[in-house]
């Protein structure tokens, strides 16, 4: 049956109703109820079921695979198990993608000893034919009896070429040296020779998201944010009492009642002592007092149900008589606000991602600030602006899309529909003490579309007081 056409606008809102419904409404901060496995796992199912019927299709044909073999030899090894089904409990899990051009794809799941169940209950997968015969008569083997009797001509495997390098291409890397020499002994010398890398596959089918995707990215996006609001507020932060290492752990006692997986341990990269200058890695960080008049940033991630968070929140803590932050901070902010709109109105799908960099570096020359390469302050005068958006999803920086000088690999690729990323960026804005430049690094996650860049979660509008 051909995968029917769907209106994306009618199931986003239907689901994110859904999601609105279970939020507490008494307290803006309080996290909302954590689901139970059921639930979460029926949502994955949804999720499956959809990126196999919408966008696998149009991956596969986008970069001429029309077979693509993915193994998970136990335990949940495989890089994009969880995209696929549940972690094997042993042995070998195989997962097998067939498109003949047009219609749905096939997709059968041989399973491994525990995972076959989940797998056949969420209907993802189509029932595995029965084993055939070869021209010998011989029984062939499930893997090739679907292989042999559908020929294909290019067949995706997960395996690198050593030449590609930069973050996240291990998630397209996961045949291991044991299950690539299985496949060739199963398959022979004439269909190795029609394997191909699953590298530009995977970067296209975790760039594209459905409905469920999104609803799923809010949730754990809204859960950090708001687990990072409570952290930069006074009911975690004491003035001249709590240090550093005490809102790491207050974040990570959060994580661990929540349940959840986190992408990164909570950390500050840098320390604006007085808010006007500072220090990078700043020696013994952890046991450092947070003082008044301090510039303090957390960056933290939490993972829920395969879906990943990376963000960043900014707060100042007030000096005694302070009812607000001070002139210079404030111009700085507004410098931030005025270049994030900037970036939120001409990044769009469609186009790759160094084409929409390079732009955005003269839109923001020409709106008189100083673009950077460098992720410091220096001393030319004005402001200074640095942008690295990476891609996110199912993990934290996920192999997608990116406009990240980092990452000029990722940059060459299109940004797909409703992709995910992280709207990081840095603005280097010059104080009123003399010589130094204040520091905003800005991160929170969202969605890209052909309007431009939407949010999936309420953004950081304003600095977060410390009182």
């Amino acid at each position: 049956m051909i995968a029917r056409p769907y209106d994306m606008t009618v199931r986003i809102t239907a689901l994110l109703i859904v999601a609105a419904l279970a939020s507490p409404q008494a307290d803006a901060r309080a996290m909302p109820p954590m689901e139970t496995f059921q639930a979460q796992w029926e949502m994955s199912c949804i999720i499956r079921r959809d990126k196999l019927d919408y966008v696998l299709p149009t991956a596969m044909r986008r970069n001429d695979v029309d077979m693509w073999i993915v193994f998970d030899h136990g335990r949940g090894t495989q890089p994009l198990m969880l995209d696929f089904g549940i972690e094997t409990a042993y042995g070998q899990g195989t997962y097998i993608f067939y498109d003949s051009g047009e219609g749905r794809v096939e997709r059968y799941s041989l399973g491994g000893p525990g995972s076959s169940d989940f797998s056949t209950l969420c209907g993802a997968y189509d029932p595995v034919p029965p084993s055939a015969q070869g021209p010998g008569g011989e029984e062939l083997s499930t893997l090739q009896s679907i292989v042999f009797e559908r020929d294909p001509q290019r067949i995706a495997v997960n395996i690198v070429p050593d030449n590609i390098k930069g973050e996240a291409v291990h998630i397209a890397d996961g045949l291991s040296y044991k299950n690539y020499n299985y496949l060739v002994r199963e398959l022979g010398e004439k269909y190795e020779e029609r394997f191909v890398s699953s590298l530009d596959l995977i970067t296209d089918f975790h760039g594209e998201h459905v409905a469920g995707e999104i609803v799923e990215m809010h949730k754990v996006g809204d859960i950090t944010r708001r687990g990072l609001e409570r952290a930069l507020s006074n009911e975690v932060i004491e003035p001249g009492k709590t240090t550093y290492r005490d809102v790491y752990l207050w974040l990570e006692e959060l994580r661990e009642t929540l349940g959840l997986r986190r992408t990164w341990v909570p950390g500050m990269a840098f320390v604006q002592q007085d808010f006007r200058g500072y220090q990078k890695f700043y020696d013994n960080l952890a046991e450092r007092v947070i003082q008044r008049g301090d510039l303090v940033y957390i960056d933290w991630g939490l993972k829920r149900n395969n879906f990943a968070t990376d963000m960043k929140r900014t707060a100042y803590v007030l000096k005694e008589g302070e009812t607000g932050v001070p002139a210079d901070l404030q111009r700085a902010w507004n410098a931030m606000l005025d270049v994030r709109e900037i970036i939120r109105r001409h990044v769009r799908v469609g186009r790759t991602g160094r084409e929409q960099l390079d732009e955005l570096k003269q839109l923001v020359r020409d709106a008189g600030y100083v673009y950077t390469e460098q992720e410091r302050a220096s001393d030319v005068p004005g402001i200074e602006v640095n942008i690295g958006m990476h891609g996110m999803g199912n993990i934290a920086h996920d192999m997608v899309a990116s406009l990240f000088e980092i990452q000029p690999e990722l940059t060459e690729y299109e940004v797909r529909p409703n992709a995910f990323m992280s709207l990081e960026f840095r603005v280097f804005s010059p104080s009123d003490q003399p010589g130094y430049k204040i520091l905003l690094a800005i991160e929170d996650n969202v969605m890209i579309t052909e309007r431009g860049i939407e949010w999936l979660y309420p953004p950081q509008d304003r600095v977060l007081l410390v009182r």
